[in-house]
């Protein structure tokens, strides 16, 4: 799904591209009011009662509320949350076009809470919120994650923390002599901090040690990424009321902010002043580091809240509102979308239909997520470190299909068992 805010200028051209769409939404469509929406419009809130507590939808099944409304109004539709309207569309051919019409400021509903915040404690927004010039500032100071040279350059140190990682996994099984990993999904995230940590801040945490020996920092970094995440969905799709009070959601946003913009700003400053003296070696160890460092247009609040946000994004990457989960489920895109089929991402599968714009799990063209190729990079390298070792199988005699649930991005609905058996026995 891919969604365009109504702006001045941008919305018709984008009506006349879905003019095609179906059902109630007819081949005549040329005006923002004629596309359809769901009824029951509310003052102030919009639509953000269907997704309230006596709604239809629960906002952590966004998936299947776009599946649904689609079907009740064609491919094309509009909703209005947080005050804003917003066209969605469920086709890839329109994902296509809007991507390559963006021109070189894309625009993307901000998140308000996250921008209201940052701006009023740290007067820097950064990447996520940010639109127009601000956010172009941000995005080309950002742009060296791109390069394969720099990514490149931490390969050697995501092998070192993939080899953390075995060793953990082997440390676990020989606390419980146990050979199944129960919800793997959190020692997945321990091993994500400390490999995003080599990048930002270049100091690497501790989240692979025993509990006993680990770094508190550390321990507060893993609480607060997880209240991230949840307040920033939290205060995204739900009534706006942290405009009125502080809700438990933003109150997550603020806590979670003030603990990790702490201690990233602490070693960051480190990282600094070894740059100061050491320029080259810093550079060749850690070229992301010294080139936002040497950015002249970057003052120090906007270093610390851009390696902020590299820094999250390496735990849980965010897009703002492009939510392939419809098309990449679809039978028009894939064959067999539901079932586990690795080798349909292959080029010349025959799985695939092969739509280029039907899955971008980290978007396209200038807000895509410049992390892509780090990310790629410490999973395979991960991926290879555990395989050399363990031979996986689920943890689950009876297993059942695998839910997905919003945090911002989609997470498991529930844990997932694995257990992993030494190759080397």
């Amino acid at each position: 799904m891919a969604m365009l805010r109504h702006a001045a200028g941008s919305m018709k051209y984008f009506v006349n591209v879905n003019s095609r769409c179906t059902r109630n939404c007819s081949a005549s469509t040329e005006t923002f009011s004629d596309i359809p929406s769901p009824q029951g419009i509310w003052p102030v809130i919009g639509h953000a009662h269907l997704f309230g507590p006596t709604g239809p939808y629960k906002a952590e099944r966004l998936t299947e509320a776009v599946m649904d409304l689609s079907r009740q109004l064609g491919p094309v539709f509009k909703l209005r949350l947080s005050g804003a309207d917003s066209v969605v569309t469920v086709d890839a051919d329109d994902t296509r076009t809007m991507f390559r019409h963006e021109g070189r400021h894309p625009f993307r509903p901000s998140f308000p809470a996250v921008q209201r915040y940052r701006q009023k404690r740290f007067g820097s927004m950064g990447i996520v919120p940010g639109n127009g010039e601000e956010w172009y500032k941000f995005r080309a100071a950002i742009l060296p994650l791109l390069h394969p040279r720099v990514v490149k350059a931490y390969a050697d140190r995501h092998t070192q923390v993939a080899s953390r990682f075995v060793d953990y996994i082997q440390m676990k099984i020989n606390e419980t002599s146990s050979e199944t990993i129960n919800d793997i999904c959190q020692d997945l995230m321990k091993f994500s901090i400390e490999a995003i940590s080599v990048t930002v801040p270049g100091v690497q945490f501790s989240s692979l040690a025993a509990q006993s020996i680990r770094e508190q920092d550390t321990q507060n970094i893993m609480n607060a990424s997880t209240d991230f995440m949840e307040g920033l969905y939290g205060t995204l799709i739900g009534l706006p009321l942290w405009k009125l009070y502080r809700t438990r959601s933003y109150r997550k946003l603020e806590s979670s902010h003030e603990v990790i913009y702490k201690v990233l700003e602490s070693r960051l400053q480190g990282m600094k002043c070894r740059y100061m003296d050491s320029p080259e070696q810093i550079a060749s160890a850690h070229p992301f580091l010294a080139a936002i460092f040497n950015n002249p247009t970057l003052e120090w609040k906007d270093i610390v809240m851009l390696g902020m946000e590299t820094f999250l994004g390496g735990i849980d990457a965010t897009l703002v509102y492009a939510f392939n989960s419809v098309t990449s489920l679809d039978e028009k895109y894939f064959v067999e979308p539901l079932k586990y089929l690795p080798e349909r991402w292959l080029r010349e599968s025959s799985t695939s239909k092969g739509h280029p714009f039907a899955s971008l799990p980290f978007g396209y063209g200038p807000r895509m997520c410049p992390g892509q190729r780090l990310a790629e990079q410490e999973m395979v390298i991960l991926l290879a470190e555990v395989l050399r070792k363990y031979h996986l199988e689920s943890a689950d005699h009876t297993p059942k299909p695998v839910g997905m649930v919003y945090r911002m991005n989609r997470v498991p609905d529930r844990p997932i068992n694995l257990c992993f058996r030494n190759r080397r026995v």
